[in-house]
């Protein structure tokens, strides 16, 4: 049996990560499709701006609606952040078996944003 971490580095092996200090970078060049897939009660504490929230559990039922409503591409990257950087690249093993080309997770997940100082943001994006 494999245990969670296992599970996790199993997925770092196909899903590619991304920092936070490149993902503020990224986020400073232009237009970015940034998902947050944390639970609600973790969403409380705030967001990275320009993210759309979509909980863990029920990602895989709502993204190729929330893409079309979006108009976010497919092809194009799409990252992907947590609490910790865990259940980002669980999820982006499942975005990949969807048929998406480029889930990344970012390294981290929100701990390390908030640990840099980034900006957070209350207004938090759902559809």
């Amino acid at each position: 049996m494999k245990t969670p971490q296992q599970l996790v580095l199993d997925a770092l092996k196909t899903v590619p990560e991304v920092s936070t200090t490149e993902l503020l970078t990224l986020q400073n060049t232009g237009s970015l499709q940034l998902l947050d897939i944390r639970e609600a009660s973790e969403v409380a504490d705030g967001v990275i701006p320009g993210s759309i929230w979509v909980s863990r559990g029920l990602l895989e039922f709502q993204i190729l609606s929330l893409i079309e409503q979006l108009n976010w591409d497919p092809k194009k990257e799409i990252y992907i952040c947590c609490r910790s950087g865990n259940r980002s690249a669980l999820a982006g093993i499942s975005l990949l078996d969807m048929g998406f080309d480029k889930p990344v997770s970012v390294a981290g997940g929100f701990n390390a944003w908030k640990e840099a100082s980034y900006p957070i943001t209350t207004d938090v994006l759902h559809f």
